[in-house]
C-alpha cells in the first residue's frame, strides 16, 4: 500500500474517532444541562430523613436500595380500629424508589412512596377487625392512608384508621335501662336535648355543660342524677374513659350500688368522659314506659365491655347517745340509723368471650347513718359519773360472804372510807367492816361455837339481837377467841335444897373457878 494513502486514511479514521467521541461527550454534557437539570439534588434536601444534598439522583437510588430490606426487617406499622391495635405485615410492602426519586423536589423535606398490595391490606382488615365490613371502598381508603403514613419513613409508625370516612354501618355498642322517678314537666327539655347527641371523634362531653344552656328552673339534682347515672353506665360499656365522676351521701333507691352518676349544679358536681376513637358516636336518651333507656350508637368496637362489682360490705352504724331537757321520760330516737355500704366496680374486656382485662373503675363508699337516741338530762348525770367496781385488794372491797366478788351495797347505802365518818375497820384489813344479816355460823371446834342444847349445831341468839364487833360497846371476850361471847341460857336443873349449909365466901375452894356476869366483872374473886 502506498504509505501517502496509509497516511491518508489513517488521518481520516483518527479525525472521525475524535469527532465521534467529542460528539457524544458533547451531547452528554448537553442533556444533562439542558435535558436532565435535576440530576443532582440541591442544597437542604432531604428523602425521609436522610439528607441527599448534593447527591446525584442515580447515586441516591443506589443508596436508598441498600437500605430496604434493612427497613422492611426493623420497621412496623400499628394500626388502631376503634379500640383494638393490630401490626400490618411489612413483607410484601414495596417502596418505589423510582417514584421516589423522580417526585424529590430539591430544598425540600421529601416522601418516600411505598406501596401495599390491596389483597394483604383486605386479608388483614378482615382477620384483625371482623366485627367491621370493609368494602372495596373502604379497602382502598385504608390502604392509601396506610401508604401515605409510610411515607415519612419512621421505623414505627401509628395510624388510626376508623374514621367517619367509612361506609361501615353504625350500630348500638352500648344500651342500658333504668327504673326512674322523672316528674318534672322540665325533664323533657332534658331529654329532648340529649336524644341523637353527637360525640365527635376524640370530644370530652360534660353534662353541666351541656345542660348549662336549657332552661331548667324545675329540674332537680336528684332527676338529673338519674339521667348522668344512666349514661354513666352505658359509657362503662364502651372503650370511652371517665375524666370526672362522683357519688351521693346516701344509697340510692333507683340506681344500682356501683353506676351513680351523681349532679350538683351548686357545688359543680359533675360527669365528664371522653371518645377516644377516631369515628363519632351517638347519643340517645329517651324514656320508655316505666325506664330511662340511654344508648350508645357507632362503629362496631371489637371487643365487649361488661360492668363487674364486688360483693356490697355492708358498715354498721354506731349508735349516739344526746341529753336533752325536753325529753323527761326513757329516750326518744331521732334518727333510727342505717347501715352503710362499700363496694369495688370494674370492667371486664372481652374477646370472643374470653377475657382479656380487667380494669379497676372505682370503689364506691356510702358511709353509714348512725342511730341518735335522746335521753333525759337526769340520766346524763348518772351515766356521767359511773361508779368503778373494786376488785379484790382494792379500797372499799367488801366480801362478806366469801364469795370473791366486791358486795354491792343497796341504792341508798353508801360504804365509807377510810378517814370518812362512820368507817369501821376492827379487823385491820384497810376496808370498811360491813354488818349483815348473814353472820358467819361458827362450826364445832371453832371459835364462838355454843351448843347449849347439845343438838350438834351452833346455837343463834335471840332474834333482833345485835352482835358487836370488835371494839364496839358490849363487847365481850372472855375466853380470848376473838368472838363476842354470846349468854347462854341456863338450862340445867336447879339443884335440890338442902340442909347443907353454904359455904363461907371467905373459904372458897381453891381449885373452883373465877366466874364473870355480863358486863366482865368478877363474880367470885
Amino acid at each position: 500500500m502506498d504509505n501517502k494513502l496509509f497516511g491518508r486514511t489513517f488521518i481520516v479514521i483518527l479525525t472521525s474517532a475524535l469527532l465521534f467521541f467529542g460528539a457524544a461527550n458533547a451531547g452528554a454534557l448537553a442533556v444533562d444541562k439542558w435535558v436532565f437539570p435535576s440530576q443532582k439534588f440541591g442544597e437542604n434536601t432531604y428523602i425521609g430523613t436522610t439528607d441527599v444534598s448534593g447527591m446525584a439522583l442515580a447515586d441516591a437510588k443506589m443508596l436508598f436500595a441498600g437500605q430496604t430490606k434493612a427497613w422492611r426487617s426493623t420497621a412496623e406499622l400499628h394500626v388502631t380500629y376503634q379500640d383494638a391495635t393490630a401490626e400490618y405485615p411489612l413483607d410484601t410492602a414495596e417502596i418505589l424508589l423510582d417514584e421516589t426519586i423522580s417526585q424529590a423536589q430539591t430544598g425540600a423535606q421529601n416522601p418516600f412512596v411505598y406501596h401495599l398490595p390491596s389483597e394483604t391490606t383486605s386479608a388483614f382488615l378482615a382477620q384483625q377487625f371482623p366485627v367491621a365490613a370493609f368494602t372495596e371502598a373502604d379497602i382502598a381508603a385504608v390502604k392509601a392512608k396506610l401508604e401515605q403514613s409510610l411515607a415519612a419513613g419512621q421505623t414505627i409508625t401509628n395510624v388510626m384508621i376508623g374514621d367517619d370516612t367509612l361506609q361501615l354501618e353504625k350500630q348500638i355498642v352500648s344500651e342500658v335501662s333504668f327504673p326512674h322517678n322523672l316528674t318534672n314537666a322540665g325533664i323533657d327539655e332534658v331529654l329532648t336535648a340529649l336524644q341523637g347527641l353527637e360525640i365527635p371523634a376524640g370530644a370530652q362531653f360534660s353534662f353541666l355543660e351541656f345542660i348549662s344552656e336549657l332552661n331548667l328552673n324545675e329540674v332537680t339534682d336528684a332527676e338529673l342524677t338519674e339521667i348522668a347515672s344512666a349514661i354513666y353506665t352505658a359509657v362503662l360499656k364502651t372503650n370511652f374513659s371517665v375524666e370526672e365522676r362522683s357519688i351521693g351521701n346516701a344509697v340510692p333507691e333507683l340506681i344500682p350500688v356501683g353506676q351513680e352518676a351523681a349532679i350538683n349544679r351548686t357545688l359543680g358536681i359533675d360527669l365528664v368522659f371522653t371518645n377516644p376513637n377516631a369515628s363519632s358516636f351517638q347519643l340517645d336518651v329517651a324514656i320508655e314506659g316505666q325506664s330511662l333507656a340511654v344508648s350508645l350508637s357507632g362503629y362496631p368496637l371489637v371487643y365487649t365491655y361488661a360492668i363487674q362489682t364486688g360483693s356490697e360490705e355492708k358498715v354498721k352504724p354506731r349508735l349516739i347517745k344526746q341529753f336533752s331537757a325536753f325529753v323527761s321520760y326513757d329516750k326518744e330516737v331521732e334518727e333510727d340509723g342505717a347501715e352503710g355500704v362499700r363496694i369495688e366496680v370494674l370492667r371486664s374486656i372481652l374477646a370472643d368471650g374470653k377475657e382479656l382485662e380487667v380494669q379497676a373503675i372505682s370503689t364506691d363508699f356510702y358511709p353509714p347513718v348512725h342511730r341518735v337516741e335522746v335521753y333525759p338530762l337526769k340520766a346524763a348525770a348518772s351515766e356521767s359519773a359511773p361508779t368503778l367496781t373494786p376488785k379484790p385488794g382494792e379500797a372499799g372491797f367488801v366480801d362478806a360472804n366469801g364469795d370473791g366478788i366486791h358486795d354491792t351495797p343497796a341504792a341508798s347505802t353508801t360504804v365509807p372510807l377510810p378517814g370518812q365518818p362512820g368507817y369501821v375497820d376492827a379487823n385491820g384489813d384497810g376496808i370498811h367492816d360491813v354488818p349483815t344479816t348473814a353472820t358467819p355460823v361458827p362450826q364445832p371446834g371453832q371459835p364462838g361455837f355454843v351448843d347449849t342444847n347439845g343438838d350438834g349445831n351452833h346455837d343463834n341468839p335471840a332474834a333482833g339481837a345485835t352482835v358487836p364487833l370488835p371494839g364496839q360497846p358490849g363487847y365481850v371476850d372472855a375466853n380470848g377467841d376473838g368472838v363476842h361471847d354470846v349468854e347462854v341460857p341456863n338450862t340445867q336443873p336447879a339443884a335440890p335444897a338442902t340442909d347443907t349449909p353454904a359455904k363461907d365466901k371467905t373459904t372458897k375452894d381453891e381449885t373452883d373457878e373465877p366466874v364473870y356476869d355480863k358486863g366482865g366483872n368478877l363474880v367470885n374473886p
